[in-house]
Formats: structure tokens, C-alpha cells, sequence
């Protein structure tokens, strides 16, 4: 077992979170408990208990891990300055397919025991709303004339959807995968949704 001083208290988080994530690769959230990433880190729950408040907590700094690798991803891509059609299609893609990647991790973000009904912290939000920033980007260089919060209202309807087929897409609850695949349905979606919105 080691020590605390072995590594700095960063060092410790960093563990602790990766730790998490391994172990969330075979089991979901609801398997998973403080005893079991304290002995994946090789230390105990005391050690774990001194950097995160409590298992929701620590699942709360995955979380926003997740969002900033799927905000890293999107920023990966090739994005168009004139087609932002295609782009918002990137950037849902890019959310499909660590969907189907990372299940587990995916789900997570959406467990509403996570903060046993606490308010989100800023620092959570701050990654959020970087995400979504993403899209209504997009969506206010399609419809310049609309007010931030048409433009948030907006994204926030698109992606609940896109969000949607994601569930059902890793759930194999689509039930048309011999008519058609998850990708396509996000592209019929983002396809009609805009061309309605910008009528």
C-alpha cells in the first residue's frame, strides 16, 4: 500500500481520476465505490477521502474530464468558416462516437445522483457551457439577426436530440439499424431541424 507522500496531493487527484475511469470502462457508476478506486490507486480511502469530499464529488471531476476531452475533440477538427451545417454534423459525430467508445463514461455525465441534488458547481459549468459554446457558434453565424438566448435555446434543443439517438444508438434501441445507422439519423436530423430553423 502506499504512502501519501509518495505523491503530491495533484499527483494523488490525477491517480484517482484515472483510477475511476479504468474501472468505469467494465462497470457503470452504480458499481462503483471509493474501496474500490483507493485500492486501483494502491491507496486508502482515507488518502482518496482527503482530496475528494465524497464518491459523487470525484465522479463530478470525471465528468468534466469527459467534457473536456469531447471539447478537445471538436477543436481536433477541420471546421468550415462557410459551411456550419457540416460543422455542427462534426461536432455531433464527434459526440456519437465517444458515445460509443466510452458508454460507460457517457452515461455518466447524465447521472442525475451524481451531486445528491446539490447545485452544480461553477467550475462544472464553466466546461459545459465551453461545449455548447461550440454549437451555438455555429447556429448564431446561421442566424446572426437571433439574440443569445434564442441562439442557446436553440442549441440546447438540437443537441437534447442528437443526445437522444446517442442513447438509443448505444442502448441498440434504434430498431431500424437494417433501414439505416445512428450516423445517418443525426445527419437527417441536423439536416431538417436547420433547414426548418432557417426558413
Amino acid at each position: 500500500m502506499a504512502r501519501r507522500s509518495d505523491h503530491t496531493r495533484e499527483e494523488l487527484k490525477e491517480l484517482a481520476l484515472k483510477s475511476a475511469e479504468e474501472l468505469l470502462n467494465d462497470k457503470s457508476a452504480n458499481e462503483l465505490s471509493t474501496r474500490q478506486i483507493a485500492a486501483k490507486m494502491g491507496y486508502t480511502v482515507g488518502t482518496l477521502y482527503q482530496i475528494f469530499k465524497n464518491l459523487p464529488d470525484l465522479l463530478l471531476h470525471v465528468n468534466a474530464r469527459t467534457l473536456k476531452i469531447l471539447f478537445d475533440d471538436c477543436q481536433k477538427l477541420d471546421i468550415s468558416s462557410k459551411d456550419h451545417q457540416k460543422n455542427i454534423l462534426a461536432y455531433a459525430n464527434v459526440y456519437l462516437e465517444f458515445a460509443h467508445a466510452h458508454p460507460k463514461l457517457w452515461e455518466l455525465i447524465f447521472d442525475n445522483n451524481i451531486l445528491n441534488d446539490d447545485d452544480l458547481p461553477e467550475w462544472y459549468l464553466i466546461q459545459v457551457n465551453a461545449l455548447f459554446s461550440l454549437i451555438e457558434t455555429q447556429l448564431k453565424a446561421l442566424q446572426p439577426q437571433l439574440s443569445a438566448q434564442e441562439i442557446t435555446k436553440t442549441s440546447r434543443v438540437l443537441w437534447s436530440s442528437v443526445h437522444g439517438i446517442c442513447t438509443l444508438a448505444i442502448n441498440n434501441n434504434l430498431f431500424a439499424e437494417s433501414a439505416c445507422n445512428s450516423e445517418e439519423l443525426i445527419q437527417s436530423l441536423i439536416t431538417h431541424y436547420l433547414a426548418g430553423w432557417t426558413s
